[in-house]
């Protein structure tokens, strides 16, 4: 089975302009919290995905993908919301990709976007006691 060479490497982790749009529309605190709130839902996001997989519940998998592709647009997360669009093509096209493959680059995306908004300072602030390192 060949990769498609259109991966959506050239495409930004974050992009700024989705996030000053979202400023523009409905004011900087409620993108500020919405950008909170996308980082925090990531893993249940892509549990739900998993979930779906595992099942075999296409239906489930979809719209799970598809929260996370559209929600992915609106923060900006230029290379999320690409895979997401790749695998929901997949599945509608009746292709069950492989879980392995799926995790790893899931995981990897959501990783390079939480370091990426966490260098612009996006996070929330953390909530736990002190850890000793």
């Amino acid at each position: 089975m060949a990769e498609d060479p259109d991966t959506g490497q050239e495409l930004p982790v974050l992009d700024d302009d989705a996030l000053q749009d979202l400023k523009d529309e409905a004011g900087e605190a409620v993108a500020l919290q919405f950008m909170e709130e996308y980082l925090v839902m990531l893993p249940v996001r892509a549990a739900k995905i998993f979930k779906g997989l595992i099942r075999g519940d296409i239906e489930t998998t979809l719209e799970a993908i598809i929260s996370l592709k559209v929600s992915s647009g609106m923060a900006g997360a230029r290379r999320l919301e690409f895979y997401c669009g790749s695998l929901e093509s997949a599945l509608k096209h009746g292709h069950t990709p492989d879980m392995a493959a799926v995790k790893a680059v899931l995981f990897a995306n959501i990783r390079l976007v939480v370091r990426e908004a966490s260098r612009r300072g996006h996070l929330p602030p953390k909530s736990h006691g002190p850890s000793g390192s």
